[in-house]
């Protein structure tokens, strides 16, 4: 019987110090970010904490053509991922892209790079926002916007040639559903006269 109660009341002593363990370490991850868009965002992959969240809306219409992504970044695990939630074409077209690991090898083309080029103080309401840069946790929206055609069909590109490093079979299923040729086609000019 004695060691029925010694042995109930070590197993007692373990699940407190068990449960009050879990709760520290619930505390920890819970604890509040120091990411804070309005000074990361042009650095936002090294700057995130786990658990941060980016949401990053990307307009890239031009000259009659409509296409919006919804681009979410996440940090789990010290790794950055990203992924396109939403990409809408004009107004009848949506396509969802997987969750992928926000890696690239070429690390002079990164979002974060392409945002640098950006002046945040350009706020000329002629030109629409290229980026929307939000994050969930704050009220601030950064709006970065192009500062002119030129400007904006080089950052669409730019885009685009991210996206199809991360997304290579996906990228090429949109552009051959909607141009009927590859994004390498597409962009070396070789479009079949049908």
């Amino acid at each position: 019987m004695k060691d029925k109660k010694i042995g109930i009341l070590l197993l007692g002593f373990a699940l407190v110090f068990a449960c009050r363990r879990k709760t520290e370490s619930k505390n920890i991850e819970l604890a509040k970010s120091d990411f804070k868009i309005a000074q990361d965002y042009n650095d936002f992959a090294s700057k995130m904490q786990n658990n941060d969240t980016l949401h990053l809306g990307v307009n890239l219409s031009m000259c009659g053509w409509e296409e919006y992504d919804e681009v979410e970044f996440t940090k789990r695990e010290d790794r950055v991922y990203l992924q396109i939630k939403k990409k809408r074409i004009a107004s009848d077209t949506t396509i969802y892209f997987p969750k992928v690991l926000y890696e690239l090898k070429n690390d002079t083309l990164s979002i974060e790079k392409m945002m640098e080029g950006f002046d945040i103080n350009y706020t000329e309401k002629i030109s629409s926002p290229f980026f929307v840069i939000c994050n969930p946790k704050e009220k601030d929206t950064i709006l970065l916007r192009t500062t002119g055609l030129s400007n904006r069909g080089r950052n669409i590109q730019k885009y685009h040639n991210l996206m199809l490093e991360l997304y290579p079979k996906e990228m090429d299923s949109y552009y051959v559903a909607l141009f009927g040729v590859t994004y390498k086609e597409f962009n070396k000019g070789i479009v079949s006269e049908e």
